[in-house]
């Protein structure tokens, strides 16, 4: 089935040095897979070739934290779950994950995003959509068709895409733009849970389909 290019977005799923740089909290975990499946290269085709098509593209980034996390709670749960983070991952340009002022937040070089592209902020749960304008963004660029890109892929990317079906688009996960921990955790995601909220494909076959 063809779909039409301008109701067709890719939102992209926290593209930042935590996750794909060397010295960030949780590269070190993901680095494997993220060079075995060669994602970086392919977001970046998928990247080019859908701005010439005129495919919306949606950056939905993890919302920075100024140190010592004062936005949440003192003792909380999620502020002990950063912490965490600091000590167990052991940044090396900061003191934990998502710090506002250290590279960690920051989107990689390779996947900057270019005019005419969509940056969301506020992005502070597994769900894109929770605490962002990422739905409202959708609906007034007449969305129907969303293609999910991005990390993890049983965590972030998954939540995001669930959202999306219970809110009625048209879903879609781009199993080589995504990546995540093991090939266990990827394989499960893609082979169970995208099945039934959505179709699962390849960057490829994704742009071939979309006139």
């Amino acid at each position: 089935m063809t779909i039409p290019a301008d109701s067709t977005a890719i939102v992209l799923i926290e593209p930042q040095n935590d996750f794909l740089s060397p010295g960030g909290t949780m590269y070190t975990y993901i680095a494997e897979q993220l060079a075995s499946r060669g994602v970086i290269g392919n977001l970046q085709r998928l990247l080019a070739a859908a701005r010439e098509k005129g495919i919306r593209i949606m950056y939905v980034p993890f919302h920075p934290f100024d140190v010592g996390f004062p936005e949440l709670k003192p003792g909380g749960p999620a502020v002990e779950g950063l912490r965490g983070v600091e000590m167990d991952m052991k940044a090396d340009w900061g003191t934990g994950a998502w710090l506002r002022g250290t590279p960690g937040p920051e989107i990689i070089p390779e996947l900057t995003p270019q005019p005419g592209d969509i940056v969301i902020e506020g992005k502070k749960t597994l769900d894109a959509f929770h605490s962002t304008a990422l739905d409202y963004l959708l609906r007034a660029n007449q969305i129907e068709h969303v293609a999910f890109t991005g990390f993890h892929t049983n965590w972030c990317v998954e939540s995001s895409a669930r959202s999306a079906y219970d809110k009625g688009y048209r879903v879609t996960v781009l199993a080589d733009c995504t990546a995540t921990d093991t090939e266990e955790e990827q394989s499960y995601a893609e082979r169970i849970i995208f099945p039934k909220i959505g179709k699962v494909t390849t960057s490829e076959d994704f742009l071939a389909g979309v006139a």
